[in-house]
């Protein structure tokens, strides 16, 4: 099941960002674009993320991994 697959990538590149002092580039399959911190998972089976507008936020929003298509470290460019 590709789909599955896709959702198994995702989540084990999610694993890997929770935590990070860093923020990350999440691009929704709705095409909205967030700038966020990921903060950990809602649930035990790692299908919502949980992020923060912040790193130090402790209020949190949830995103659900199918619904992402693409994440990757925010890089700020200068303006």
């Amino acid at each position: 099941m590709r789909t599955q697959q896709n959702i198994d990538t995702m989540r084990a590149r999610l694993i890997n960002c929770v935590g990070s002092s860093e923020p990350f580039f999440i691009k929704k399959k709705n095409e909205e674009v967030v700038v966020t911190y990921i903060r950990g998972f809602a649930d035990p089976d790692r299908n919502i993320v949980l992020i923060s507008e912040k790193s130090t936020s402790r209020g949190m929003n949830i995103i659900e991994i199918k619904n992402i298509e693409e994440i990757k470290p925010w890089i700020q460019t200068a303006a």
